[in-house]
């Protein structure tokens, strides 16, 4: 038996030119779970990111907090990557947000109406990525499917039984592990993946050969400090 905690990255520079870099909200929140953690008593056997900049951010800071050490034995596995024209699609909007009054007043929304995230994410998959049919779409999400899929395999034989492993991530690899655990059809894996907060913490338990949902988006370590402006999606 594993437990995998699934852990998405603090809040990145949304509309800005570079989107992949931690706010300094998004280090805060990352303090803030590290401190909760540590508080908690709880330790990992084996700590995973992902190779983006976010998500390395978050790993350093949050393990930053719990031993003083952010860098050390962090494994760096880009596998665990957001999907591929994921940052396109979000270094493209800052333009669009900027010539779009209406969705500039969705992005004040962001804390609270998931239906601004979802409003986003339709322009930006309209402005930011060529037009596609329906099943190339679909072959792209069958293959980041298969991604994820593979670097839970792999970790999980290369950690052994018995573990807790922090996993630093993004939302579509979060959402994809849990589509895979429920059998969610795309489109409810996606807004699944829109419900993901900033360091939330997702823990799935490997076993018997199969993934179990144990938490789902839990951020305790954001709502303990009783200020809403922790809570964010993006």
């Amino acid at each position: 038996m594993v437990e995998i905690y699934f852990i998405r990255h603090g809040q990145a520079s949304f509309g800005k030119p570079a989107y992949d870099r931690l706010s300094p909200l998004g280090e805060r929140q990352a303090a803030l779970l590290g401190r909760h953690f540590q508080n908690n008593g709880t330790g990992f056997d084996a700590v995973y990111s992902g190779a983006l900049r976010r998500q390395v951010q978050t790993a350093t800071i949050t393990m930053a907090q719990m031993n003083g050490d952010g860098a050390h034995d962090i494994v760096i596995d880009a596998d665990f990557n957001e999907f591929d024209s994921s940052d396109q699609m979000m270094n493209r909007l800052h333009e669009v947000i900027r010539d779009d009054p209406t969705l500039s007043e969705k992005m004040k929304q962001i804390h609270t109406n998931h239906g601004a995230i979802g409003r986003i994410f339709d322009i930006a998959e309209k402005t930011a990525m060529p037009p596609a049919d329906k099943a190339v779409r679909e072959r792209l999400a069958m293959r980041f499917g298969a991604r994820i899929g593979s670097a839970i395999d792999n970790l999980v034989r290369k950690v052994g039984a018995r573990k807790r492993v922090a996993v630093f991530t993004s939302g579509g690899p979060t959402a994809v592990a849990l589509g895979q655990t429920l059998e969610t059809s795309r489109e409810q894996t996606i807004r699944l993946g829109w419900e993901l907060r900033n360091t939330s913490i997702t823990v799935l338990r490997y076993d018997q050969e199969r993934l179990w949902l144990v938490l789902f988006n839990c951020v305790s370590h954001l709502e303990a400090q009783n200020d809403s402006n922790l809570i964010t999606y993006i």
